[in-house]
């Protein structure tokens, strides 16, 4: 089009020649033509292949007795006056212009006012720019010369930024982004001046953007793995992965272990340099940060239990309750003490079973009155667990946390907190909630003469080791299996004898239908056997066959599973069993040696199936969240867990029967948690996939 634009332009001239009122020499647009016809390509070809714009040069005066202004005058005849409308209507052939300005004869004529030649002056460089702008390129990516027109008396200058642009050419500046250039183009002729605007779009340098992608996700990393560490760091924490950028760390002063980095306890704050290294696409880029590992004093403290004794006198049975005074201390973000229980009258004694026989005691707690252990209900009867085989003490808080994410009815509370009694500390123990009936923990009905009453039972091996002869306990036989009944109390004023042969009966009816697999919908909640089971499945728990297994019966309801209870011995934390036990395959609580009941269940496709429809449905959300929640309760009991095992050595070195090979093999702290977490990554994942089989 262009081309045929000059060949329009010069015919036009040459018009102007037979009219004695503009002369121009035409060799310049006579040589571009030529160039372009020799190449066989367009002029805007031979300008994107060139930077060089060819010149347009006259050296004959060009002088006009009317602007042009119009694509009709362009098509005009050679009648100098002519003032019909052209026929052409091959419009595409005309060049655009501002304004139409009417032909009469008497505009032929040669100007004869000052006004008039400014007219003339103004309708040529419009004239000019209308041509120039033909070769104005849309986009540069290098050096570009702009076009110019060589005449006495036209001047053409260029500017960019304001500032002039020598010998025409725009300097290609190599940027990471395309930028869009604003030239200003002036355009002086005889007296006439004018002004034009326009821009150029610089095409950004593709290797400068494609460096600039990269760094722009080198950054986003930085400020990324910045955002995720605190700069003073007062427990070990997890050193965050990037989703597109391999990062690797290395830290003086302490060691990094699994992606965590080991906190290291001072008694003043230590500077740690961490160094990060980040590789992406074969490009390396290094940064630094700079942490303070805090001073002992300053790292927060956990709750605080003060018991004092009468007379100082030692706790040292599991019969009787021993007269005291608790204080308990709370501590805010600045390890201020707030006191939220002052000399509180309480009894104290010894509890549990395999735990009452550890260095380390656990203690069940009844105060005077009812007090609220940082739950928002009241009770008087609280435990301690001292969780002395579990060298990771979270075991229990873990699995108590997973039952309240399942939403099962009651999950015991839990608080961790150091414990002093007299005046000397005993470690870090798990303030959690006594098993029995209350309306804000197993709510079923009680103190009552009904026989359809509330129930609660413990699936309990131990009554064995008592001895079925000598034991206190009130238990009746299925199977061999020693239920004992913990409500009704035997002792209990309206406790009547048919009570227990009514829950015997409805157990032996139970244990009757699955073995002959006939339907037990109505005699079990399932929802509650799933749950319990998914909980103790999980951990692996040692004791889901043989002791702390709860059941419990409201009036005139189903049989319910729960709460789950006493986790210490479970994971892989068990030296009593054998190796092939000690791993995280394989169903363990419905084993037919184990849970007797749940080995029936398994027998049955529609347990199976709502078992599969259960852990699907929380699977992502609860299940896998457990593995978080194992740095997130280490890392709360800190300072806590540090002075437990300054008093209590025994990591990589106390050997006894429930310590399994594994374990005693781990000489730190952090290698216990690794090895718990990690067994339950390995657990969850073949529970999975196994599962996931069943119809």
């Amino acid at each position: 089009m262009k081309k045929i634009i000059l060949l329009i332009s010069f015919s036009f001239v040459m018009f102007l020649l037979g009219c004695d009122g503009f002369v121009v020499n035409t060799s310049m647009i006579d040589s571009s033509i030529e160039s372009s016809t020799n190449d066989n390509e367009t002029i805007e070809n031979t300008y994107e292949k060139s930077t060089e714009i060819p010149t347009i040069e006259d050296d004959t005066e060009l002088t006009t007795s009317f602007p042009i202004t119009s694509k009709e005058e362009l098509t005009s005849t050679e009648e100098e006056t002519s003032t019909e409308e052209p026929t052409s209507t091959d419009e595409e052939t005309f060049t655009e212009v501002q304004t139409t300005i009417e032909i009469t004869e008497d505009q032929t004529e040669t100007p004869t006012s000052h006004q008039e030649t400014i007219n003339e002056d103004e309708a040529y460089i419009q004239e000019v720019y209308l041509m120039i702008s033909e070769y104005f390129p849309e986009q540069i990516s290098e050096d570009t010369v702009l076009p110019m027109l060589l005449k006495e008396g036209l001047s053409i200058r260029y500017y960019l930024n304001n500032q002039r642009l020598e010998n025409y050419k725009i300097i290609y500046e190599a940027l990471s982004y395309s930028k869009t250039l604003d030239i200003r183009v002036i355009i002086d002729y005889q007296s006439s001046s004018q002004i034009f605007d326009f821009t150029i779009l610089q095409l950004r340098d593709e290797d400068m953007y494609q460096e600039s992608l990269v760094n722009e996700i080198f950054l986003d990393a930085i400020e990324e793995i910045q955002a995720a560490i605190p700069t003073y760091v007062q427990s070990d924490i997890s050193l965050p992965k990037h989703d597109v950028v391999q990062v690797s760390y290395s830290v003086d002063h302490s060691y990094i272990l699994n992606n965590r980095l080991i906190f290291i306890f001072h008694d003043q704050d230590k500077t740690v340099n961490m160094n990060i290294e980040l590789t992406y696409q074969n490009q390396i880029r290094t940064h630094q940060l700079i942490l303070t590992f805090l001073a002992m004093t300053k790292i927060h403290k956990i709750p605080e239990i003060h018991i004092t004794t009468e007379a100082n006198q030692s706790i040292d049975s599991k019969e009787t309750y021993v007269y005291g005074h608790l204080t308990l201390y709370n501590f805010n973000e600045y390890n201020q003490e707030e006191i939220l229980l002052n000399q509180v009258g309480m009894n104290i004694r010894l509890r549990g079973n395999s735990t009452l026989y550890m260095p380390k005691l656990p203690y069940k707690i009844k105060f005077d009155d009812k007090q609220s252990m940082f739950t928002d209900y009241f009770e008087k009867d609280w435990v301690l667990l001292a969780n002395f085989s579990d060298q990771t003490l979270i075991r229990n808080a873990l699995a108590f946390q997973l039952s309240r994410d399942l939403n099962m009815e009651f999950s015991p509370s839990f608080q961790f907190v150091d414990l002093y009694v007299n005046g000397v500390y005993q470690g870090n123990y798990l303030l959690t909630d006594q098993v029995e009936v209350t309306n804000d923990r197993i709510n079923i009905e009680e103190n009552t003469s009904n026989i359809d009453t509330g129930y609660l039972l413990e699936y309990d091996m131990r009554i064995y080791d008592e001895g079925l002869d000598t034991t206190k306990e009130n238990y009746f036989l299925i199977d061999g299996i020693p239920f004992v009944i913990k409500s009704p109390d035997y002792y209990d004023q309206h406790y009547l004898p048919g009570q227990k042969e009514y829950i015997e009966t409805y157990m032996n009816d139970l244990f009757n239908v699955l073995k002959n697999k006939e339907d037990y919908h109505h005699l079990i909640d399932e929802s509650t056997f799933i749950d319990w089971f998914i909980v103790n499945e999980i951990f692996k728990n040692v004791d889901s066959g043989y002791s702390s297994v709860y059941y419990y019966k409201d009036q005139g309801g189903l049989l319910k599973m729960g709460p789950v209870w006493d986790f210490d011995l479970s994971s892989g934390n068990y030296g009593h069993l054998q190796e092939d036990l000690r791993g995280p395959e394989g169903f363990y609580t419905s084993r037919s040696e184990k849970n007797r009941i749940f080995y029936y269940l398994m027998e049955y496709d529609e347990f199976k199936s709502a078992l599969k429809l259960r852990w699907n449905q929380v699977y992502e959300e609860v299940i896998l969240n457990i593995i978080d929640e194992v740095y997130r309760l280490t890392d709360q009991i800190n300072l806590s867990r540090y002075h437990n095992f300054q008093s209590w050595d025994i990591i990589g070195s106390y050997q006894d029967w429930f310590v399994s090979p594994e374990l005693l093999a781990i000489q730190t702290y952090e290698g216990q948690v690794e090895f718990l977490r990690d067994f339950l990554i390995i657990r969850i994942d073949w529970l999975n996939q196994e599962i996931n089989k069943f119809n």
